[in-house]
Formats: structure tokens, C-alpha cells, sequence
């Protein structure tokens, strides 16, 4: 067993691995990215976020993420009724100004592989198919990782700081007795990549399309060649009364959801079916000396919002800020250099699970199915969609939408009435969240 050294460990080659790996690396660091898998590899999150841009920007990898050969323009989304006789559209332009009008599809396995390039054009070292075995601790100090590469020897890596980008794996808050499940959001995926799916005539083809159906929800994500990333969304507990194969709780929930049977009748998966799991998780620690979670590694609620890129790179991005302060103003990485990180990584999470916990109650839902432009909620609500939470002004966009629950809840109280402000929907996700 030889023991290795660097500056910073990254555990982890996916977007938050690598934009952190990027920044620090240009900032003069020894930088090592350790990635179990080797790229390019199938991922599902395929659709980014407008406030994502400027750190792409920033990364230097807009262009390429643009001209990447499956990325999609995409305008808005677009949100479905299980049979289709309702259909809202969130377009990105109009979001609360200044607007950034657009975002993109892309396919995980390009987009990965690209950024993770990046890191090693920076100057990080990346080394695929190593494996995380176990952590080292000096007290309360992380200061080591035991590792195996891909021949099955162990080596044990040294360093001055260490982020796990792990992603869902969560390998540190797995390990450490850190992580949680939310017991009542429960959630798995089943899903293929589609050629033949309907489309939407016009710059809507490019949206990504969520489609409510009883108990769950599905994902149609467009790319440049007309092939649909498409998942299913559905409770645990369907998964074990519809079976356990991927592909045969797929089609159920197509059978039972006439939307999604219409646009995917004449397609044909190009994949076999893949199972997602481990979705919903909170982790009670983020930060401690010489090391700091980011992204899913640091907590995962639902995908329906398309967040999982945006809060993976700003996070890291936002650490690897912190390990350059740190190093450079002491030499070391205590625990209270992450607390920027740490209170962002809280702010995304808890805005956006309380967005994700309105959609799966009906009476919210009612609401966001019938948009009305006072006070510039449906503006409030793009805006949210599109995450734009990092600007001046936050507060004010995120009040806008706590009227709208305020609404839902009046709505929940005046049906004891038979009181309705607006009417409700048939078929929802339906799951409560702890």
C-alpha cells in the first residue's frame, strides 16, 4: 500500500467534483478527483436551470456546454394533468427581471465527461475507477482517505481539505451515521431515453414536461436529435405492488396516466430500463475540520424542479471559495471556514423542499395550474423555477410565493366549507413529506 498525497480530495467526478475540482486547480492547489465509475456513464438530472449560465460562464465551459451534441435550447417548462385537459407553461423570460430567458437539455454522460475534462485542462488529477473505502480521522479531523484503485490495491490519500461530491452515495454522511431518510417521500425512478416521443409544436418542444399522475409524476426531458429522457416518479410503496422490474412499473404507470400513453404511443425506448434510487434524504452534518459535503452528497429531497445540477455546482463552487480562503489565510480548513457553504447549501435546500413539498399537495397544486397575475406570482413562481435565488432581492421573490401557499392553505380550509377559490385536480403525487 503506497500513500498518495494532494491539497484537496475530491470524492466524486460528477458536476460538483468537477467545478470545484476546476476552481481549485486554478487557483494554484494540488487537486485530486477520485471517481468510482468511469466516464462517459448514464445519468439521469438532464435538465439545467437558468441561474446555472453564470457559473458556467465562470467555469469557462458555456460554449461547450451549448454545443455539446444532444444539448436543447430550453425556454420553460411545462406541467400536465394525468389526462391532459390541463397544461401550464413556465417560461423563463418571464421571470421577475433581469430574466436569464433560457436554459438547456443535455445528456448527463456528455455533459459529465466535459466538465470532468475540465478539472484535468485545470490542472486537476483525475483518477477513475478508485473506490472510497473508508475515512481517516485525527480526533475530529478529517485528514486521510482510504482508498482502492482498480486493480484492488489500497492506498491511503493525505490531505489539507476534502469535499465529498459522492452525489447520492453520500459516502461520508453514509458512513458516519449522518444521513436520513424522509420516511413519508419515499421515491423511486424508472427510466429510458425515447426515440418517436409527441412533442409540442414550436420553441416548446424544447421545455421539459412534467405530467401528474395519482401517486407520482413523470420526467419527458427533449434533446437536440429528438430523443426524450423519460422517468417515472413513483411512492415506494407503488413499486412493490406494481413489481420490482423497472421496465414493468413503467408501463403500468403509463397504462394508468393517458397523457404520457398519448405522446409515447408510437416510441420506442433506445435503453434498457434503469432504476433510480435512494431519492429523499436529509444529512445532519455538512462541515467539520479539513472537510465538507456538496451537493446530493449533502442532501436529496425530489427531482421534479430540476435542482440537482444548480445546487451540485453552486455548492461546490461556494466550498471550493471557502478551502482557498482558508488555505490561504491560516494553512488549515476548520469547520467555521465552511460556514458560508454550509448556510447556502441550508437556503437552496430549505426553499426549495418547501417548493417541492407544495407540489405534492393538491391544493397548492390547484393554484399553480391556474396562475393569476396579481402581485406577479406567476413572475415569483418562474423565478423560483428557474433558481434564482443567489441575487439581491431573494426574500422579496420567495414572499411572493409563501402568498401562494398562504392561498393553498386557505383553499384547504375552505373546502371544509365547500369553499373553492379554484378547482381542484383529479390526479396528483399525492405524497406527504416529513
Amino acid at each position: 500500500m503506497g500513500d498518495l498525497a494532494a491539497d484537496i480530495l475530491i470524492l466524486g467526478g460528477g458536476p460538483a467534483g468537477s467545478t470545484a475540482g476546476t476552481l481549485l486547480a486554478e487557483a494554484g492547489f494540488s487537486v485530486t478527483i477520485l471517481e468510482q465509475e468511469r466516464f462517459p456513464r448514464f445519468h439521469v438530472g438532464e435538465s439545467l436551470l437558468p441561474h446555472s449560465l453564470p457559473l458556467f460562464e465562470r467555469l469557462g465551459v458555456h460554449e461547450r456546454v451549448r454545443k455539446l451534441p444532444h444539448t436543447r435550447y430550453k425556454p420553460g417548462a411545462s406541467f400536465v394533468v394525468a389526462d391532459g385537459t390541463r397544461e401550464v407553461e413556465y417560461r423563463f423570460a418571464a421571470a421577475l427581471p433581469p430574466a436569464i430567458p433560457h436554459a438547456y437539455q443535455v445528456r448527463r454522460d456528455e455533459f459529465d465527461h466535459m466538465l470532468l475534462q475540465r478539472a484535468q485542462e485545470a490542472g486537476a488529477q483525475v483518477l477513475e475507477g478508485w473506490e472510497a473505502v473508508s475515512p481517516q480521522w485525527e480526533g475530529k479531523r478529517l485528514c486521510g482517505l482510504l482508498v482502492r484503485d482498480p486493480e484492488g490495491h489500497q492506498h491511503l490519500v493525505r490531505f489539507r481539505a476534502f469535499l465529498d461530491a459522492s452525489g447520492q452515495e453520500s459516502f461520508l454522511a453514509s458512513r458516519m451515521g449522518w444521513r436520513f431518510p424522509y420516511p413519508k417521500h419515499r421515491k423511486l425512478a424508472a427510466v429510458s431515453h425515447f426515440r418517436g416521443v409527441w412533442l409540442p409544436p414550436g420553441d416548446a418542444s424544447g421545455n421539459i414536461t412534467v405530467v401528474l399522475t395519482q401517486g407520482g409524476w413523470f420526467w419527458l426531458i427533449p434533446f437536440a436529435d429528438d430523443t426524450v429522457s423519460v422517468g417515472a416518479v413513483l411512492d415506494v410503496a407503488a413499486w412493490k405492488t406494481k413489481g420490482k422490474n423497472p421496465e414493468e412499473v413503467f408501463r403500468q404507470a403509463v397504462a394508468q396516466t393517458p397523457e404520457v400513453a398519448r405522446r409515447l404511443a408510437n416510441a420506442s425506448p433506445l435503453l434498457p430500463f434503469v432504476a433510480v434510487q435512494n431519492f429523499s434524504y436529509r444529512v445532519t452534518k455538512m462541515a467539520g475540520d479539513g472537510f465538507c459535503l456538496v451537493g446530493d452528497a449533502a442532501g436529496f429531497l425530489d427531482p421534479i424542479f430540476s435542482t440537482g445540477v444548480f445546487i451540485a455546482t453552486t455548492t461546490a463552487a461556494s466550498a471550493a471559495e471557502d478551502i482557498a480562503d482558508a488555505l490561504h489565510r491560516h494553512g488549515r480548513v476548520e469547520a467555521a471556514d465552511f460556514a458560508p457553504t454550509v448556510a447556502l447549501t441550508r437556503m437552496l435546500q430549505r426553499t426549495f423542499f418547501s417548493f417541492i413539498r407544495s407540489y405534492y399537495d393538491p391544493d397548492f397544486l390547484a393554484f399553480f395550474f391556474h396562475p393569476r397575475p396579481f402581485l406577479q406570482l406567476p413572475a415569483a413562481v418562474t423565478s423560483l423555477l428557474a433558481a434564482d435565488l443567489l441575487r439581491p432581492g431573494r426574500r422579496l421573490r420567495v414572499a411572493r410565493f409563501r402568498l401562494l401557499q398562504t392561498l393553498a392553505l386557505v383553499q384547504k380550509l375552505g373546502r371544509r366549507w365547500k369553499l373553492e377559490l379554484v378547482p381542484p385536480l383529479e390526479a396528483t403525487p399525492g405524497a406527504s413529506v416529513e
